[in-house]
């Protein structure tokens, strides 16, 4: 009986320490802050990247799929989910530095970058100041290269009128704003349980970085990285269906 009971407890230590394993914090940045990791995995590492206010959590099914093949890397950007949250730095370029410490840290190599909508933010302003020879190739998701411009010509999220908007309805109602985003985001209606669930996870993320990042987003332009990156780098596109003649351009 007691030979049973330690071997069980054994097993419940050995469930409990791979679990952990599965995530940790990690300190990047000069002000040495600390990101959630999930890693998980081995083989060829790939790492997913969440968008304006998401996080990890976003890529569960991800996950299940890659970890059995690759080495499965997602986290939360500073300021989102459980990573830290700061008052200042709150930029896809300070995104792109937490990056490139996550990337040295990990000792990644030949590394996947999966860009979700502005997490590809975070993509461009990590090329364009580290270079791309550490990564193998990049999987765009959902992110024109810049957010406003002329509708009719560039692809592009929408014109500065449209966005004048958009930017009033953040400040005055966040919350509004992020079940709006999720009501938008998905092709397909999910349930009430599932868009709540979303909606908290975005509000993780504090007003005033929130604001930052998404103003970030708007004065940003990435079409000569892009550019670049399409002449040294295997890149991949995946866009709404609405978007495909606007993207070919």
């Amino acid at each position: 009986m007691n030979w049973c009971k330690g071997t069980i407890q054994y097993i419940l230590f050995i469930s409990v320490w791979i679990a952990n394993c599965q995530s940790k914090y990690i300190t990047v940045g000069t002000d040495s802050i600390k990101v959630y990791v999930e890693d998980i995995g081995k083989g060829k590492p790939i790492v997913f990247i969440p968008g304006w206010t998401m996080t990890s959590q976003f890529f569960s099914k991800q996950k299940d799929y890659f970890k059995n093949d690759y080495r499965y890397i997602s986290y939360d950007p500073r300021s989102h989910g459980k990573s830290t949250k700061t008052e200042k730095r709150n930029t896809y370029e300070d995104h792109a530095n937490d990056l490139n410490d996550l990337i040295n840290k990990l000792e990644l190599d030949d590394v996947v970058l999966i860009g979700w909508s502005s997490g590809s933010a975070t993509i461009y302003e990590y090329v364009k100041k580290y270079g791309s020879n550490n990564i193998d190739r990049v999987i765009f998701i959902d992110e024109p290269p810049k957010w406003i411009g002329d509708t009719s010509k560039e692809w592009v999220y929408g014109s500065f009128d449209e966005y004048k908007e958009s930017l009033k309805d953040l400040i005055n109602d966040r919350f509004g704003y992020a079940k709006g985003t999720v009501q938008w985001m998905l092709q397909k209606n999910g349930d009430a349980k599932e868009h709540n669930w979303m909606v908290a996870q975005m509000m993780l993320t504090s007003n005033n970085a929130a604001l930052s990042l998404y103003i970030d987003g708007l004065t940003s332009d990435y079409t000569e990285e892009v550019k670049r990156m399409d002449k040294t780098t295997s890149l991949l596109y995946l866009v709404r269906e609405s978007w495909y003649d606007q993207a070919k351009q």
